[in-house]
C-alpha cells in the first residue's frame, strides 16, 4: 500500500522532476505528446511556475502531479496523475484543491481540462469535483508545427483504442 495523505507533501514541480514525471505519466497510461518534451515543458514551467505541483511521499518518490496554466482569462489543468499504488488516498484531491486555490488567487473564474475518451476514472473524479462535460463546444486544434500534436487518428504514438475511435 502507498503513502497516506499525511505522508505526502506538495511542492513546486520543476524541470528537474520531468523525467520522473514522464515515467509516472506513462505508468498511469497517459498519452505523452510532443508538448511533454523538455523544451515545451520548460515554457509552461517558466510561464506559470507557481501552478506546477508535485506530490512526494515520505521517501521522496514522486507520486503525483497537477500542472496548471493561466492565460489571463481561463485556467487550465494538465497532467493530473497519481501513481497507481498511491491512488484512492486523497492525493489527487489535495493536488486539485491546491491548484484550484492558486487559480482563484490569480482571478480565474473557470478552470478547464480535457479527459481522454474512455478514461472513466478521470471522468468520475472530475464530475465529483463539480466539473461538467461541456457539450456546447467542440475541441478544435491545428498543428502549428508538423508532428507537434496530431489528433489521435493521425498519431502513431496514440493509444490504439483512440486511433481506432476516430
Amino acid at each position: 500500500m502507498g503513502p497516506s495523505d499525511l505522508e505526502v507533501r506538495l511542492e513546486r514541480f520543476t524541470l528537474d522532476d520531468l523525467e520522473e514525471a514522464r515515467t509516472l505519466w506513462r505508468s498511469t497510461g497517459m498519452w505523452l505528446r510532443p508538448s511533454d518534451e523538455p523544451r515545451q515543458m520548460g515554457l509552461l514551467v517558466a510561464r506559470d511556475p507557481d501552478l506546477q505541483l508535485a506530490a512526494r511521499d515520505a521517501a521522496g518518490r514522486l507520486v503525483g502531479t497537477a500542472l496548471g496554466g493561466w492565460d489571463g482569462r481561463r485556467a487550465y489543468v494538465y497532467h493530473l496523475a497519481v501513481a497507481t499504488d498511491s491512488q484512492r488516498q486523497g492525493i489527487a484531491s489535495r493536488l486539485m484543491d491546491e491548484l484550484e486555490a492558486r487559480f482563484l488567487a490569480r482571478g480565474a473564474l473557470k478552470a478547464k481540462l480535457q479527459v481522454l475518451v474512455g478514461n472513466d476514472a478521470s471522468r468520475a473524479f472530475f464530475r465529483a469535483r463539480g466539473y461538467l462535460l461541456e457539450s456546447d463546444c467542440e475541441p478544435w486544434g491545428k498543428e502549428l508545427v508538423p508532428g507537434g500534436a496530431p489528433p489521435a487518428c493521425c498519431d502513431p504514438a496514440a493509444p490504439e483504442d483512440l486511433r481506432a475511435a476516430k
